[in-house]
């Protein structure tokens, strides 16, 4: 019995050899899975996050201005590759104090709300 192709492509031409012990468990879990519920569901898998996208997690940096606690605030991305590079995150823990120009922050995604985690001490 042939195998499946290597991963440069070429053919592998290695035999595959099965104990009578794996050919029994291999067989009952077809078995099984054939005599199972076609009722069901098929198995899916969620949306698959691709490299560039962000993730859950961003650093940004906000303006000059206050950012007090229970408000909503723009925030800019400090490293983008798509746009947009804003978003607005909600400020649920601490007043931050006006006057730090390009304060760093740490910003999480919770759904498709973005809020503030962490940000830069004075």
């Amino acid at each position: 019995m042939a195998g499946a192709n290597k991963p440069d492509g070429k053919s592998n031409t290695r035999r595959v050899a099965f104990t009578r012990r794996d050919a029994d468990r291999i067989g009952r879990v077809v078995r099984t899975v054939e005599a199972g519920d076609k009722k069901g569901n098929a198995l899916t898998f969620g949306h698959r996050q691709q490299p560039g996208q962000g993730g859950v997690f961003r650093i940004a940096t906000h303006g000059s201005a206050a950012w007090n606690k229970d408000s909503t605030q723009t925030v800019t991305f400090v490293t983008t590759t798509s746009t947009p590079n804003t978003a607005t995150a909600v400020n649920l823990f601490a007043n931050l104090a006006s006057g730090v120009t390009g304060r760093s922050v740490a910003i999480a995604r919770d759904g498709t709300a973005w809020y503030l985690i962490a940000a830069e001490c004075d």
